[in-house]
């Protein structure tokens, strides 16, 4: 079974065979996909969307496609574009775009070899919520004969465009915002109207607080010796001799 790997990928483009991918004009796309000539049976291909596996694809999104190409003849292969359109479910006839046509120069797939192709398109977001006919198409050369494969046709969702979620956008409008109420409360101070500033009334009333807790804790209450000066002394011996001496007066009175 045939399988895509990264190696031949990159064999493919970026190889000796000298695999340029490059643009072609508005008329030429619409030539090859309108005269597509019959496969060759001895070349099999197989494609995957490696980012998109569910084939839902986000409008206005690069959408990426490799695919596999096995040379099972026994001469050589030269594959030569690779292009791809939308058109209206189940009527291929009518096509809604077309997008743009990748060449690949002198791309050889030597017999019983295999190389994989990276093609890339982008699916206008203007489509989005609707489910078209995607068709992509490889053209080749054996022997003198030109051929083609159709190796994706079915009918794909197209999704709204992605929103990204720019974190260190959102810190640069959070530091904005805060330079932009500081420089507000500073102007209001200004001008005397510091009170309309609500953060500025709190922090008043955290201030008087902060005084009435201080004079709670300077203002203390007076102990125990402060208001009976001898309780410290009770159940001393110089509490038991005073106390002594208080009742040899009592009596001494009473006699």
């Amino acid at each position: 079974m045939m399988k895509i790997t990264a190696a031949s990928v990159i064999a493919v483009i970026l190889g000796a065979s000298g695999a340029v991918a490059s643009v072609l004009d508005a008329g030429s796309t619409k030539y090859l996909l309108t005269d597509i000539p019959a496969p060759n049976p001895d070349v099999e291909v197989v494609s995957t969307f490696p980012d998109y596996p569910d084939r839902a694809f986000p409008g206005g999104e690069r959408v990426k496609v490799l695919l596999g190409v096995r040379n099972a003849g026994n001469d050589d292969v030269n594959v030569t574009y690779i292009a791809g359109s939308l058109n209206v479910p189940n009527n291929f006839a009518f096509y809604v775009t077309n997008f743009t046509v990748n060449a690949y120069g002198d791309a050889i797939v030597k017999p019983r070899q295999e190389a994989t192709f990276m093609y890339e398109f982008v699916v206008d977001p203007q489509f989005a919520g609707h489910s078209l006919q995607l068709a992509l198409t490889t053209f080749y050369d054996e022997a003198g004969a030109s051929y083609a494969t159709t190796f994706f046709n079915a009918t794909v969702p197209v999704l709204d465009p992605k929103v990204v979620f720019d974190r260190e956008l959102v810190m640069i409008y959070l530091t904005l915002a805060g330079v932009a109420v500081l420089a507000l409360a500073g102007v209001l101070k200004a001008v005397g109207l510091g009170h309309l500033l609500p953060y500025a009334e709190s922090s008043k009333d955290t201030k008087k607080k902060s005084a009435v807790t201080v004079k709670k804790v300077v203002e203390r209450q007076p102990s125990a010796v402060e208001r009976n000066p001898s309780e410290w002394l009770e159940g001393s011996a110089f509490a038991k001799s005073a106390s002594q001496r208080d009742a040899k007066r009592t009596s001494k009175k009473k006699a």
